[in-house]
């Protein structure tokens, strides 16, 4: 569809000023306004915020009507306080014709010989739609204006749009209205490129013969407003033919019965043919609406894909529960087949999921010890730790160079249940010995704390700044890296805060404590208090977990959701980025995640399995 756009604007004064915007971008997205403003340094003030609305606009994301309605009140916040306005924003996309008005503005419809003015058909600033045509024409006006012209209105319409500037800027130069807020803006619409007509229905009529209605009319059901006018329509023809045929009627009663009848079943047709008519043009209305909506949906997800994947998301899902709408309205359309199967196409990448089937092996710890197995893994830089507490052997290796090295043994670690590593140090958990720390340079061994009745039953322990962090069932203990050793265990948690671990899986700590249960529930914790964590935007529930991994290196949290086969990429707070699926996330016991070298390393039993990390 082809639109040609003319204005006239009146004389202006510094504290009154009518003034009119059109602006097309891109192929098929247009906005119309004009604003009629009275306040200080009115021709400024209203020049400036037709601009700024025309830029909000074109930026908001969303469907036509909610663009439309947005920037209907964002408007509303631009007029200067104490001032008076009305305005009117029209939009054009496709075949589709949006309206909003408001104070003194009208909107004209010019189509064949029908003049009908459309913003009678709703309440002041409500959102109004419909169907354009081919040789269609729409005046957006101040009412001065069409004052102005009075009886000379539809015959103005009827000028070419060419010569409709020229013609109505000598009338308004012509007339003593000279500061009144003349403004207006025509728009012709024309066939696209090679002159294709556009073959669609107009919306059922209303009272003034026209193709528009409001919102709250689009649906399935034919309005009943509608259905009143083509009755009485058809009526009118009839009692018109009867007219005419008066004097060719049989004078005999039973032949005026029989035409009688027929004249009947004729109306009765009449009305069911117009009514399936209205019931199919306003159905094909919805059909088109529904699925611009479900296309703008998709367009927004795109967009905000690595902006905002949570909001991608939503806009994807609104996009698929649209396009079924729509399919539901025209099950065998063929461009909505295509766009349905398009967005299964693209779903993965605007969700950034993906799927790996290729994780090659990294290192088997059976080739550094025998019969070494590890359920867990630990990493600072580019060093991963991995503690076997069945052989009681302690190996830290080096993933840039691929070199391993065993720290420790039985006779250091005693019965030693848990490892993390910190920079070059190493810390350990041993039922029988404390907590340990091994420098990783030169393997010197020393105690942070001995064994103390006091920890309860430890679920994790974890280095973090040079300190050592115990989790219990119930609390978070804390050493304090001394200038001669550790301080005394001091309680994480402040006072008051209490929290359940006794089904703790993993504690993970970068500048807050992050704790993972069993059931998938995740717990943040920053300076001792509980902070906000929740799952958001998640395509399916966790279950089953494994472990998590963040760090202060990384800017993600990643959790090895085993139940689902799937690597979840979150924000900290547990928002949805993105996931990863593959065979081994649901047989690895412990991951880690190098950001910088965009890979994941799992653990297998003596096996360190990697994946690329997309």
């Amino acid at each position: 569809m082809k639109l040609k756009i003319a204005q006239v604007i009146g004389l202006n004064t510094d504290q009154k000023a009518a003034q009119v915007a059109s602006s097309i971008r891109g192929d098929d997205n247009s906005l119309l306004a004009v604003l009629e403003l009275t306040s200080d340094d009115a021709f400024t003030s209203g020049r400036q915020i037709l601009s700024e609305l025309e830029d909000f606009y074109f930026e908001f994301e969303g469907t036509m009507a909610e663009k439309l309605n947005a920037t209907f009140k964002e408007a509303e916040k631009k007029i200067p306080e104490g001032a008076e306005f009305d305005l009117c924003l029209a939009a054009i996309s496709g075949k589709a014709l949006y309206l909003i008005g408001k104070g003194n503005v009208e909107v004209y419809l010019k189509r064949a010989d029908t003049l009908s003015a459309l913003l009678s058909v709703g309440t002041p600033s409500q959102l109004i739609s419909g169907f354009l045509q081919d040789g269609d024409k729409i005046l957006l006006s101040t009412r001065s204006l069409i004052t102005l012209l009075g009886d000379e209105l539809e015959k103005s319409l009827n000028l070419p749009i060419e010569t409709f500037e020229e013609e109505l800027g000598s009338k308004i130069g012509a007339s003593s209205a000279e500061n009144e807020s003349l403004a207006g803006l025509i728009v012709e619409i024309s066939p696209p490129a090679g002159g294709e007509n556009l073959e669609i229905s107009p919306l059922p009529s209303e009272d003034n013969g026209q193709t528009v209605q409001t919102d709250q009319e689009i649906g399935e059901d034919f309005p009943k407003k509608s259905r009143v006018l083509v009755f009485k329509d058809i009526l009118n023809q009839v009692l018109n033919l009867l007219k005419k045929i008066g004097t060719h009627f049989p004078r005999s009663g039973r032949g005026r019965l029989v035409v009688a009848v027929v004249l009947i079943i004729i109306i009765a047709l009449g009305v069911g043919y117009q009514y399936k008519s209205g019931r199919d043009r306003a159905k094909a209305l919805q059909f088109i609406q529904t699925l611009q909506e479900a296309k703008d949906d998709f367009n927004a997800a795109k967009g905000l894909t690595s902006l905002n994947p949570l909001e991608a998301k939503k806009k994807l899902d609104s996009a698929k529960d649209k396009v079924k709408s729509a399919l539901t309205l025209k099950p065998n359309d063929g461009e909505a087949q295509n766009f349905k199967n398009q967005i299964e196409q693209e779903s993965s990448a605007i969700l950034q999921e993906s799927v790996v089937s290729d994780f090659p092996l990294f290192l088997d710890m059976d080739l550094v010890k025998k019969n070494f197995r590890a359920t867990q893994m630990s990493l600072s830089g580019d060093k991963l730790l991995l503690l076997d507490p069945a052989v009681k052997t302690l190996a830290v290796v080096d993933i840039a160079k691929k070199s391993n090295q065993i720290l420790a043994g039985s006779e250091q670690l005693g019965e030693a249940s848990f490892a993390s590593l910190n920079g070059g140090l190493a810390f350990i958990y041993s039922v029988d010995k404390g907590i340990l720390r091994i420098d990783t340079t030169n393997s010197k061994l020393s105690t942070v704390a001995k064994q103390d009745s006091g920890w309860g039953e430890i679920k994790d322990l974890y280095g973090f700044g040079s300190n050592v962090y115990l989790l219990n069932s119930g609390q978070i203990w804390k050493y304090v890296a001394t200038s001669d050793g550790y301080s005394d265990k001091r309680e994480y948690l402040s006072k008051g805060a209490t929290a359940d671990f006794s089904n703790a899986l993993r504690m993970q700590i970068e500048s807050s404590v992050y704790v993972l249960k069993s059931g998938g529930e995740i717990l943040r914790f920053t300076k001792g208090d509980k902070d906000n964590f929740s799952y958001a935007g998640l395509p399916s529930g966790v279950k089953d977990p494994k472990s998590l991994f963040t760090s202060s290196d990384v800017d993600n949290l990643y959790l090895l959701d085993s139940g689902n086969s799937r690597l979840l990429i979150l924000t900290k707070t547990g928002s949805y980025k993105g996931q990863i699926t593959g065979n081994k996330f649901a047989t690895a016991t412990d991951l880690v995640v190098d950001e910088k070298g965009k890979k994941v390393y799992l653990l297998e039993g003596s096996k360190i399995f990697q994946a690329d990390l997309k």
